[in-house]
């Protein structure tokens, strides 16, 4: 009988520790579907050398944490309006929401751009800046930054199930009254990422 209740107390242990091993790996896995991955570095990386990057750049601060821009205050969503006769795979907008209902750290050393660039907190812009976009706090920016063009934001890239489409939110500010956004439909041909749209271009001060 002892021996009967101590083989029963084993497989419950045994079981037990099944169960949290299998529950640390399922907490592992989550945690690493929140860290951005290479393709989308990638990404990044081709936009930010299209858009950006001129024969005067001398550097760009970037955010060092993603962002979701709210395009209206509501429920708008630049997918939707779309142009005629461009389809954008319902798996790219949905891996998109999944991914920027949080932030997720960006790391420098995965960039690969062909200009000089850091990071910049979001508590480095709210010291800086305080909500206001003026001319005394610009002087106060590239007074700490002198040769930066500016700083650039980006979501997290929602891929759809193939990865040959993918989504992303990038946005920047230069100066009093300068500042633009944009959310690009990228695709994948032959092994590289290109711009193939944008959904949605808007200038803010």
């Amino acid at each position: 009988m002892f021996r009967m209740r101590s083989l029963v107390v084993g497989l419950v242990l045994i079981c037990a520790m099944a169960g949290v091993r299998t529950l640390s790996d399922a907490l592992g896995q989550d945690a690493q579907e929140t860290q951005v991955s290479d393709e989308e570095y990638e990404i990044y990386s081709a936009m930010i050398k299209e858009l950006y990057v001129r024969p005067e750049t001398k550097l760009w601060m970037i955010e060092d944490r993603t962002f979701r821009y709210d395009f209206s205050g509501g429920d708008e969503q630049p997918w939707k309006d779309k142009p005629k006769g461009l389809i954008i795979d319902p798996s790219a907008v949905a891996d998109y929401e999944i991914k920027n209902h949080g932030q997720s750290l960006l790391h420098k050393s995965s960039f690969k751009l062909p200009v000089k660039w850091d990071s910049i907190t979001d508590a480095d812009l709210r010291a800086i800046f305080h909500g206001h976009w003026g001319e005394l706090e610009w002087t106060e920016y590239y007074r700490r930054f002198p040769d930066s063009s500016g700083f650039i934001m980006l979501s997290r890239v929602g891929f759809n199930t193939d990865h040959t489409q993918a989504l992303l939110y990038t946005g920047s500010r230069s100066g009093p009254g300068y500042g633009e956004i944009h959310f690009l439909l990228l695709e994948k041909a032959n092994g590289t990422w290109a711009i193939k749209k944008q959904l949605r271009k808007n200038k803010f001060g």
